[in-house]
Protein backbone atom coordinates (compact mmCIF):
# COMPACT_ATOMS: atom_id res chain seq x y z
CA UNK A 1 0.00 0.00 0.00
CA UNK A 2 1.46 3.31 -1.05
CA UNK A 3 1.76 6.03 1.52
CA UNK A 4 0.42 9.46 0.64
CA UNK A 5 2.94 12.19 0.93
CA UNK A 6 1.95 15.02 3.15
CA UNK A 7 1.53 18.28 1.29
CA UNK A 8 2.50 20.15 4.40
CA UNK A 9 6.12 21.19 4.45
CA UNK A 10 8.04 21.35 7.65
CA UNK A 11 9.41 24.79 8.34
CA UNK A 12 12.99 24.57 9.48
CA UNK A 13 14.68 27.46 11.28
CA UNK A 14 11.63 29.71 11.20
CA UNK A 15 12.49 33.30 12.05
CA UNK A 16 10.57 36.34 13.19
CA UNK A 17 10.23 39.70 11.45
CA UNK A 18 12.56 41.10 14.07
CA UNK A 19 15.31 38.82 12.75
CA UNK A 20 15.36 40.49 9.34
CA UNK A 21 18.98 41.47 8.57
CA UNK A 22 19.59 45.18 9.21
CA UNK A 23 21.12 45.63 5.75
CA UNK A 24 17.93 44.36 4.10
CA UNK A 25 15.71 46.40 6.39
CA UNK A 26 17.72 49.51 5.56
CA UNK A 27 17.14 49.01 1.82
CA UNK A 28 13.40 48.51 2.38
CA UNK A 29 13.01 51.52 4.64
CA UNK A 30 15.04 53.74 2.29
CA UNK A 31 12.22 53.70 -0.29
CA UNK A 32 9.56 54.71 2.27
CA UNK A 33 8.45 58.19 3.19
CA UNK A 34 8.95 59.71 6.67
CA UNK A 35 5.41 58.87 7.84
CA UNK A 36 5.76 55.22 6.80
CA UNK A 37 9.10 55.05 8.54
CA UNK A 38 7.34 56.08 11.75
CA UNK A 39 5.07 53.03 11.35
CA UNK A 40 8.09 50.80 10.77
CA UNK A 41 9.55 51.91 14.08
CA UNK A 42 6.50 50.65 15.93
CA UNK A 43 6.93 47.02 14.75
CA UNK A 44 9.60 45.94 17.24
CA UNK A 45 12.63 47.11 19.18
CA UNK A 46 15.21 46.00 16.60
CA UNK A 47 13.40 47.77 13.74
CA UNK A 48 13.09 50.91 15.84
CA UNK A 49 16.82 50.87 16.58
CA UNK A 50 17.70 50.32 12.91
CA UNK A 51 15.53 53.16 11.63
CA UNK A 52 16.71 55.45 14.40
CA UNK A 53 20.34 54.82 13.41
CA UNK A 54 19.97 55.24 9.66
CA UNK A 55 17.29 57.93 9.50
CA UNK A 56 17.63 60.08 12.64
CA UNK A 57 16.54 63.33 10.98
CA UNK A 58 13.18 61.90 9.92
CA UNK A 59 11.77 62.03 13.40
CA UNK A 60 11.70 65.50 14.94
CA UNK A 61 10.00 64.09 18.05
CA UNK A 62 12.72 61.54 18.86
CA UNK A 63 14.12 63.56 21.76
CA UNK A 64 13.23 66.98 23.16
CA UNK A 65 13.79 69.37 20.31
CA UNK A 66 13.13 73.01 19.78
CA UNK A 67 10.73 74.10 17.06
CA UNK A 68 11.81 77.52 15.83
CA UNK A 69 11.68 79.77 12.82
CA UNK A 70 14.86 80.50 10.94
CA UNK A 71 15.98 84.15 10.79
CA UNK A 72 15.49 86.36 7.78
CA UNK A 73 12.52 87.20 5.54
CA UNK A 74 10.32 84.17 4.98
CA UNK A 75 12.29 82.08 7.46
CA UNK A 76 11.18 78.46 7.49
CA UNK A 77 10.29 76.29 10.45
CA UNK A 78 13.09 74.05 11.67
CA UNK A 79 14.10 71.92 14.63
CA UNK A 80 17.15 72.37 16.79
CA UNK A 81 18.19 68.96 18.09
CA UNK A 82 19.86 68.67 21.48
CA UNK A 83 20.97 65.20 20.44
CA UNK A 84 22.67 66.28 17.22
CA UNK A 85 23.37 69.89 18.28
CA UNK A 86 22.30 71.14 14.88
CA UNK A 87 19.34 72.43 12.86
CA UNK A 88 17.15 69.78 11.22
CA UNK A 89 14.78 70.56 8.34
CA UNK A 90 11.07 70.41 8.98
CA UNK A 91 8.15 71.10 6.67
CA UNK A 92 4.43 71.68 7.13
CA UNK A 93 1.84 72.37 4.42
CA UNK A 94 2.34 75.86 3.04
CA UNK A 95 -0.67 77.34 4.83
CA UNK A 96 0.39 75.99 8.22
CA UNK A 97 4.10 76.59 7.66
CA UNK A 98 3.42 80.30 7.72
CA UNK A 99 1.71 80.02 11.11
CA UNK A 100 2.98 80.43 14.63
CA UNK A 101 3.15 77.40 16.92
CA UNK A 102 1.27 78.08 20.15
CA UNK A 103 0.95 74.58 21.58
CA UNK A 104 2.04 70.94 21.43
CA UNK A 105 0.16 67.95 22.90
CA UNK A 106 0.80 64.28 22.09
CA UNK A 107 2.23 64.96 18.65
CA UNK A 108 -0.33 67.60 17.68
CA UNK A 109 0.79 71.16 16.99
CA UNK A 110 -1.49 74.14 17.51
CA UNK A 111 -0.74 76.64 14.76
CA UNK A 112 -2.06 80.20 14.98
CA UNK A 113 -2.56 82.04 11.69
CA UNK A 114 -2.60 85.56 13.07
CA UNK A 115 -3.42 87.35 9.82
CA UNK A 116 -6.55 85.21 9.38
CA UNK A 117 -7.36 84.99 13.11
CA UNK A 118 -7.46 81.23 12.60
CA UNK A 119 -6.36 78.30 14.75
CA UNK A 120 -5.47 74.87 13.30
CA UNK A 121 -4.46 71.64 15.01
CA UNK A 122 -2.16 69.51 12.88
CA UNK A 123 -0.32 66.22 13.24
CA UNK A 124 2.88 66.37 11.15
CA UNK A 125 3.29 62.58 11.24
CA UNK A 126 -0.20 61.47 10.21
CA UNK A 127 -0.87 64.55 8.07
CA UNK A 128 -4.21 65.20 9.79
CA UNK A 129 -5.39 68.74 10.46
CA UNK A 130 -8.41 70.08 12.33
CA UNK A 131 -9.71 73.64 12.02
CA UNK A 132 -10.76 75.12 15.36
CA UNK A 133 -13.24 78.00 15.71
CA UNK A 134 -11.33 81.25 16.29
CA UNK A 135 -11.03 81.85 20.05
CA UNK A 136 -12.14 85.21 21.47
CA UNK A 137 -8.68 85.80 22.97
CA UNK A 138 -6.70 86.42 19.77
CA UNK A 139 -3.79 86.79 19.45
CA UNK A 140 -3.25 83.46 21.22
CA UNK A 141 -0.10 82.90 23.27
CA UNK A 142 -0.75 79.27 24.27
CA UNK A 143 -3.13 76.38 23.54
CA UNK A 144 -3.45 73.22 25.64
CA UNK A 145 -5.62 70.15 25.04
CA UNK A 146 -7.11 67.76 27.58
CA UNK A 147 -6.48 64.89 25.14
CA UNK A 148 -5.55 64.41 21.47
CA UNK A 149 -8.24 65.92 19.20
CA UNK A 150 -9.05 62.46 17.85
CA UNK A 151 -10.31 61.46 21.31
CA UNK A 152 -13.92 61.69 22.40
CA UNK A 153 -14.88 64.73 24.46
CA UNK A 154 -11.53 66.52 24.19
CA UNK A 155 -11.33 70.09 25.45
CA UNK A 156 -9.13 72.94 24.21
CA UNK A 157 -8.04 75.93 26.28
CA UNK A 158 -6.61 79.10 24.75
CA UNK A 159 -4.64 81.74 26.64
CA UNK A 160 -4.57 85.16 25.02
CA UNK A 161 -1.73 87.62 25.19
CA UNK A 162 -4.01 89.86 27.23
CA UNK A 163 -4.05 87.20 29.96
CA UNK A 164 -7.59 85.91 29.35
CA UNK A 165 -8.54 82.21 29.04
CA UNK A 166 -11.23 80.57 26.91
CA UNK A 167 -12.43 76.94 26.76
CA UNK A 168 -13.89 74.93 23.87
CA UNK A 169 -15.39 71.43 23.75
CA UNK A 170 -16.32 70.70 20.11
CA UNK A 171 -18.53 67.73 21.01
CA UNK A 172 -20.70 70.05 23.12
CA UNK A 173 -20.60 73.39 21.35
CA UNK A 174 -18.70 75.26 18.70
CA UNK A 175 -18.60 78.37 20.89
CA UNK A 176 -15.77 79.26 23.22
CA UNK A 177 -16.41 80.16 26.87
CA UNK A 178 -14.25 82.76 28.60
CA UNK A 179 -13.50 82.13 32.24
CA UNK A 180 -11.59 83.41 35.25
CA UNK A 181 -11.87 87.05 34.28
CA UNK A 182 -12.19 88.28 37.88
CA UNK A 183 -9.51 85.97 39.26
CA UNK A 184 -7.07 86.92 36.53
CA UNK A 185 -7.64 90.64 36.97
CA UNK A 186 -7.15 90.41 40.74
CA UNK A 187 -3.78 88.68 40.38
CA UNK A 188 -2.26 90.53 37.44
CA UNK A 189 -3.65 88.33 34.63
CA UNK A 190 -2.94 84.70 33.74
CA UNK A 191 0.46 83.83 32.30
CA UNK A 192 0.36 80.03 31.91
CA UNK A 193 -2.02 77.07 32.14
CA UNK A 194 -2.15 73.26 32.11
CA UNK A 195 -4.73 70.49 32.40
CA UNK A 196 -4.34 68.59 35.66
CA UNK A 197 -6.60 65.81 36.98
CA UNK A 198 -9.58 66.85 34.90
CA UNK A 199 -9.28 70.52 35.74
CA UNK A 200 -7.72 73.46 33.96
CA UNK A 201 -5.14 75.10 36.18
CA UNK A 202 -4.09 78.68 35.53
CA UNK A 203 -0.97 80.43 36.82
CA UNK A 204 -1.17 84.13 37.62
CA UNK A 205 1.54 86.72 37.26
CA UNK A 206 2.00 86.92 41.04
CA UNK A 207 2.38 83.14 41.44
CA UNK A 208 -1.17 82.29 42.49
CA UNK A 209 -2.66 79.15 40.91
CA UNK A 210 -6.38 78.57 40.30
CA UNK A 211 -8.14 75.35 39.25
CA UNK A 212 -11.27 75.49 37.10
CA UNK A 213 -13.72 72.62 36.67
CA UNK A 214 -15.86 73.68 33.74
CA UNK A 215 -19.25 72.47 32.54
CA UNK A 216 -19.38 73.55 28.91
CA UNK A 217 -23.03 72.52 28.57
CA UNK A 218 -24.09 74.73 31.46
CA UNK A 219 -21.56 77.41 30.44
CA UNK A 220 -20.30 77.59 34.01
CA UNK A 221 -17.12 76.77 35.91
CA UNK A 222 -16.33 76.07 39.55
CA UNK A 223 -13.08 77.64 40.71
CA UNK A 224 -10.76 76.82 43.59
CA UNK A 225 -7.47 78.31 44.74
CA UNK A 226 -4.50 75.92 44.73
CA UNK A 227 -1.77 78.37 45.57
CA UNK A 228 -1.70 81.73 47.30
CA UNK A 229 0.31 84.62 45.96
CA UNK A 230 3.75 83.09 45.71
CA UNK A 231 6.24 85.42 44.05
CA UNK A 232 5.44 89.10 44.69
CA UNK A 233 8.69 90.20 43.02
CA UNK A 234 8.06 92.64 40.21
CA UNK A 235 8.74 91.37 36.71
CA UNK A 236 11.40 93.99 35.97
CA UNK A 237 13.64 95.63 38.54
CA UNK A 238 15.77 98.77 38.41
CA UNK A 239 17.33 99.43 35.05
CA UNK A 240 19.05 102.77 35.50
CA UNK A 241 21.94 101.55 37.69
CA UNK A 242 22.93 98.77 35.32
CA UNK A 243 20.84 96.37 37.41
CA UNK A 244 17.97 94.29 36.12
CA UNK A 245 15.86 91.50 37.64
CA UNK A 246 13.42 89.51 35.53
CA UNK A 247 11.17 86.83 36.94
CA UNK A 248 9.51 84.17 34.77
CA UNK A 249 6.94 81.66 36.01
CA UNK A 250 5.83 78.44 34.30
CA UNK A 251 3.18 75.83 35.11
CA UNK A 252 4.21 72.21 34.44
CA UNK A 253 2.05 69.06 34.61
CA UNK A 254 3.55 65.58 34.52
CA UNK A 255 1.88 62.23 35.30
CA UNK A 256 -0.57 63.74 37.76
CA UNK A 257 1.96 66.08 39.35
CA UNK A 258 1.63 69.86 39.19
CA UNK A 259 4.66 72.10 39.46
CA UNK A 260 5.52 75.77 39.26
CA UNK A 261 8.93 76.63 37.85
CA UNK A 262 10.42 80.01 38.66
CA UNK A 263 13.42 81.54 36.95
CA UNK A 264 14.93 84.69 38.40
CA UNK A 265 17.37 86.32 36.05
CA UNK A 266 19.50 89.20 37.36
CA UNK A 267 22.31 91.28 35.96
CA UNK A 268 24.69 93.56 37.82
CA UNK A 269 27.09 95.49 35.62
CA UNK A 270 28.60 92.70 33.47
CA UNK A 271 27.72 89.79 35.79
CA UNK A 272 24.73 87.52 35.19
CA UNK A 273 22.95 85.50 37.87
CA UNK A 274 20.28 82.84 37.34
CA UNK A 275 18.26 81.28 40.12
CA UNK A 276 15.75 78.48 39.44
CA UNK A 277 13.20 76.99 41.82
CA UNK A 278 10.72 74.14 41.29
CA UNK A 279 7.69 73.98 43.58
CA UNK A 280 5.56 70.80 43.70
CA UNK A 281 1.92 70.64 44.81
CA UNK A 282 1.81 67.99 47.58
CA UNK A 283 -1.64 68.69 49.10
CA UNK A 284 -4.34 70.41 47.01
CA UNK A 285 -6.72 70.53 49.98
CA UNK A 286 -4.20 72.35 52.16
CA UNK A 287 -2.72 74.33 49.26
CA UNK A 288 0.63 72.96 50.30
CA UNK A 289 3.61 73.22 47.97
CA UNK A 290 7.17 72.10 48.56
CA UNK A 291 10.36 73.18 46.85
CA UNK A 292 12.00 70.36 44.90
CA UNK A 293 15.79 70.14 45.12
CA UNK A 294 16.20 67.40 42.52
CA UNK A 295 14.22 65.36 39.98
CA UNK A 296 15.97 61.96 39.87
CA UNK A 297 15.97 60.41 36.42
CA UNK A 298 14.04 63.32 34.92
CA UNK A 299 14.70 66.67 33.28
CA UNK A 300 12.30 69.58 32.91
CA UNK A 301 11.86 71.36 29.60
CA UNK A 302 10.17 74.66 30.25
CA UNK A 303 8.81 77.29 27.89
CA UNK A 304 6.03 79.81 27.46
CA UNK A 305 4.26 77.64 24.87
CA UNK A 306 4.95 74.08 26.04
CA UNK A 307 6.57 72.48 29.09
CA UNK A 308 7.20 68.83 29.93
CA UNK A 309 9.06 66.46 32.21
CA UNK A 310 11.16 63.92 30.29
CA UNK A 311 12.78 60.66 31.50
CA UNK A 312 16.47 61.11 30.77
CA UNK A 313 17.21 57.39 30.32
CA UNK A 314 14.60 56.94 27.58
CA UNK A 315 15.57 59.94 25.48
CA UNK A 316 19.28 60.26 25.97
CA UNK A 317 21.01 63.17 24.29
CA UNK A 318 24.64 64.23 24.66
CA UNK A 319 24.91 66.07 27.95
CA UNK A 320 21.22 65.70 28.86
CA UNK A 321 21.21 65.72 32.65
CA UNK A 322 18.73 64.64 35.27
CA UNK A 323 17.63 67.18 37.87
CA UNK A 324 18.15 69.93 35.30
CA UNK A 325 15.81 72.53 33.88
CA UNK A 326 16.07 73.56 30.23
CA UNK A 327 14.79 76.97 29.18
CA UNK A 328 14.38 78.44 25.75
CA UNK A 329 13.08 81.89 24.92
CA UNK A 330 13.35 83.95 21.79
CA UNK A 331 15.91 86.02 23.67
CA UNK A 332 17.83 84.10 26.30
CA UNK A 333 18.38 87.40 28.05
CA UNK A 334 22.07 88.37 28.10
CA UNK A 335 23.58 84.94 28.73
CA UNK A 336 23.98 84.11 25.08
CA UNK A 337 21.79 85.11 22.14
CA UNK A 338 20.02 82.22 20.43
CA UNK A 339 20.75 79.53 22.99
CA UNK A 340 19.20 76.87 25.18
CA UNK A 341 19.86 77.46 28.88
CA UNK A 342 20.47 74.46 31.14
CA UNK A 343 20.29 74.93 34.90
CA UNK A 344 21.26 72.15 37.31
CA UNK A 345 19.12 72.04 40.46
CA UNK A 346 21.78 69.98 42.23
CA UNK A 347 24.87 72.04 41.37
CA UNK A 348 23.02 75.35 40.99
CA UNK A 349 25.03 75.94 37.82
CA UNK A 350 23.87 77.39 34.54
CA UNK A 351 25.30 76.83 31.08
CA UNK A 352 24.25 77.55 27.52
CA UNK A 353 23.95 75.41 24.42
CA UNK A 354 24.20 77.73 21.40
CA UNK A 355 21.72 77.31 18.55
CA UNK A 356 23.71 77.22 15.32
CA UNK A 357 22.47 79.86 12.92
CA UNK A 358 20.10 81.42 15.44
CA UNK A 359 16.37 81.87 15.04
CA UNK A 360 13.76 84.55 14.47
CA UNK A 361 13.43 86.70 17.58
CA UNK A 362 9.78 87.47 16.81
CA UNK A 363 8.63 83.87 17.26
CA UNK A 364 8.79 82.00 20.56
CA UNK A 365 10.70 78.68 20.31
CA UNK A 366 8.62 75.66 21.36
CA UNK A 367 9.80 72.49 23.08
CA UNK A 368 8.59 69.41 21.22
CA UNK A 369 8.78 66.38 23.50
CA UNK A 370 8.69 62.70 22.48
CA UNK A 371 5.46 60.93 21.65
CA UNK A 372 6.45 58.08 19.29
Amino acid sequence: MAHRRSSRRQVVGQTEWSDLPPELLERVVAVLGPRDRVAVRLVCVSWRACVREWFPSDFPFEAPRLLLRRPGPGGELAFFSLRCRKILPFALPARLGAGRCCGHVAGWLAMALDSDRALVLCNPVSGQSIDVPPPPVFPVSKVVLSAPPTSAGWVAAALGRTGMIALLQPSVSGAWMTMGVDEGAEHGSFTDMAFWRGRLCALCDDGAVFAFRADLRARAAAVSLLRELGFPLSRVGRLGARFCSIRRLYLVESDGELMVARKLYSTWHDAVYVDVEIHLLVSPEQRKWEMVEETPGRALFVGSVASAVVPVALYAAPGLRESSVYFARREVEMLLPHAVVEHSLVDDETKCVPIAGGHCADVEPVWITPFV
